[in-house]
């Protein structure tokens, strides 16, 4: 087995984690001005509850594209300053995210150059 690059295993997110999270990432993407957030506190909650409606709990139990997606939504706004959040956030696409604990290959973007592949014990290929 190879153990040149260990994984670091983190606990699933609460709902109430990734908001806290989004509020941090909306926090960077103004660079510490609360004057520059491009969304307010319902905008968050509005976001997550369409991530909830869409994906289930599997929005904040695997939250990478769930992420990926609001920081994409920032940079629509920041980019687009005519465009109001409530018309983008049902509009806002995300992706399931597969289970990353199961053995063997993992793909969770087509877009992605990189694709995780992990031998867990016992599926070492025979010599």
């Amino acid at each position: 087995m190879d153990y040149t690059s260990p994984t670091l295993h983190l606990a699933n997110l609460t709902p109430e984690e990734l908001l806290v999270l989004l509020r941090n990432l909306r926090h960077v993407y103004a660079y510490g001005d609360e004057e520059k957030y491009l969304l307010p506190d319902e905008a968050l909650v509005a976001f997550l509850a369409n991530c909830s409606n869409r994906l289930g709990d599997a929005y904040f139990r695997t939250p990478r594209n769930t992420i990926k997606a609001f920081v994409e939504l920032l940079a629509i706004l920041d980019q687009n300053p005519h465009l109001s959040w409530d018309q983008l956030i049902e509009r806002v696409h995300v992706q399931e995210e597969f289970d990353t604990d199961m053995p063997g290959i993992v793909a969770d973007d087509d877009d992605d150059e990189l694709t995780t592949f992990r031998l867990e014990e016992g599926d070492e290929p025979e010599p």
